[in-house]
């Protein structure tokens, strides 16, 4: 190795500075962003954002479902397996409300302020969103009345354009929606483009399949937003990824032809139940026509026939035994596979503390690594955070450290629990104790205090009235 070698840039390190100069000069070009915008809308991770978003709302393929004939029936089975891992996943992680602490105490009272419910509510659908999409957005701006929040850009709308080989630091993006507006008593869409870069952001309209600056909004817009009537530029992209995984790989890549199995396969078995016929063998009837005999069927109950004769019903014989296990066997699958917890599982409800974190262990995988990529990004978070309450004079935060704790709404065996509570008393302390017992909530601790204070209470009355009494007692004796 030669000596300049050890005061040359790792590899890596070149790579992301190529990476950072071919998108500096060159995603600043409309031609260039058109390109992009035509090659991400026609781009499968976009449909696989737009298909996911579909099934969690159970507007699902089996809905393009045909028969070859009128006559027969076309049920449409919808079941919305991905709903309720979705759901499941979501509930698990961010059903209860984080805890976000900081040892510092006037930077805690601040970040209690800021994620209150309505960030906490925030949160939960960005993870939803994540979930569904792969990748879920959001976007610090300034409000009407000047304070910072969030809001989320759908996740189809974003173009991210990296400066890393590991895609974790955006250099820019485009934002791509469509926007209604009126004309006279004419209602048209718009589509607009906006290009977030770190000189500001650039304001465009389609026209046609061209891009033109869109000047009502702000055309070539120097800064990123305005601070008071000062325009400001962050240091960094306004612009938060949050990640299901690393793959950014949305949970319908992982299950769609499994569910879609599922609803062909209960559709199919329902259109063969509905159109099995009702065949009678008539032996010397005694009406006229069949319409007569169906008519006296329906109506009375009973039919006429002539001597000897005779009515009976051809039932046909369906097997439904092998759909019935290719339904079940697809059901197992697609919980295997998504990663949840079967809660129609015949041993679930009966099960022990060690065999509910076994069932529940995919579910806990699957989730580990979301809370793992939304730690990471709330981190990114919270620069923005630490940053406006420097611009506004509130303080200098940017060292502290802060701990954000996703508490799990974890299933356990409350039998069990409460037991292994009992034979605790003694060993640790009653907190720790207290906040192990499966019915504990943070709001316990208020009310143990004025059920102290209600006891005290009871028990300085019971002490008053005794030293009145035997001061009573006293003064009888006194004057006898």
């Amino acid at each position: 190795m030669l000596i300049e070698d050890l005061y040359r840039p790792r590899w890596h390190e070149q790579m992301e500075e190529v990476i950072k100069r071919m998108v500096e000069s060159v995603i600043k070009n409309e031609k260039v962003l058109l390109n992009e915008i035509k090659d991400w809308e026609d781009s499968p991770k976009r449909k696989l954002m737009l298909t996911g978003d579909r099934y969690y709302k159970n507007k699902m393929d089996i809905e393009e479902k045909k028969r070859d004939a009128e006559w027969k029936s076309n049920l449409k089975l919808i079941h919305g397996y991905v709903k309720k891992l979705v759901d499941q996943k979501i509930g698990y992680v961010l059903s209860k409300q984080p805890s976000v602490t900081s040892e510092n105490e006037g930077y805690q009272k601040k970040l209690d302020d800021i994620f209150d419910a309505g960030m906490i509510n925030r949160l939960r659908k960005v993870g939803k969103e994540a979930i569904n999409k792969g990748v879920a957005y959001l976007y610090p701006y300034f409000n009407e009345v000047g304070e910072l929040s969030f809001m989320r850009f759908p996740s189809e709308q974003i173009i991210s354009f990296y400066a890393d080989s590991e895609n974790m630091k955006i250099e820019s993006f485009l934002r791509v929606y469509e926007n209604n507006h009126y004309e006279g008593t004419t209602k048209k869409t718009l589509k607009k483009v906006e290009h977030y870069h770190s000189d500001g952001i650039d304001h465009y309209v389609f026209e046609g399949s061209t891009l033109i600056p869109d000047v009502p909004a702000g055309g070539k817009q120097g800064y990123h937003f305005l601070l008071g009537d000062q325009p400001v530029l962050w240091e960094k992209i306004p612009l938060i990824h949050f990640r299901y995984n690393e793959e950014e790989q949305p949970l319908i890549e992982l299950i769609k032809s499994l569910v879609d199995n599922y609803n062909t396969h209960a559709s199919t078995n329902a259109d063969v139940l509905a159109d099995i016929p009702n065949i009678y063998k008539l032996i010397n009837y005694g009406g006229v026509d069949l319409k007569g005999f169906l008519h006296d069927l329906n109506v009375y109950r009973a039919v006429k026939t002539d001597e000897n004769g005779d009515v009976d019903k051809l039932s046909a014989e369906i097997q439904t035994e092998a759909n019935e296990k290719e339904l079940e066997r697809t059901r197992r699958t697609i919980y295997e596979l998504g990663r949840g917890v079967d809660t129609l599982h015949e041993n679930l409800g009966n099960a022990s503390g060690v065999a509910l974190k076994f069932r529940y262990s995919d579910l806990d995988m699957d989730c580990n690594i979301l809370e793992s990529e939304m730690q990471s990004s709330i981190e990114h978070m919270m620069w923005f955070i630490t940053h406006y309450l420097q611009m506004i004079g509130e303080g200098d935060f940017t060292e502290e450290r802060v701990k954000f704790v996703f508490n799990r709404d974890i299933i356990i065996n409350e039998v069990e629990a409460v037991e292994m509570c009992e034979k605790s008393v003694g060993i640790i302390d009653n907190q720790t104790n207290r906040e192990n017992h499966p019915w504990y909530t943070p709001e316990v601790e208020d009310r143990l205090a004025k059920q102290k204070e209600e006891e005290q209470k009871e028990i300085d009355e019971y002490q008053e009235a005794l030293e009145k009494q035997r001061q009573s007692q006293s003064e009888v004796t006194d004057n006898e």
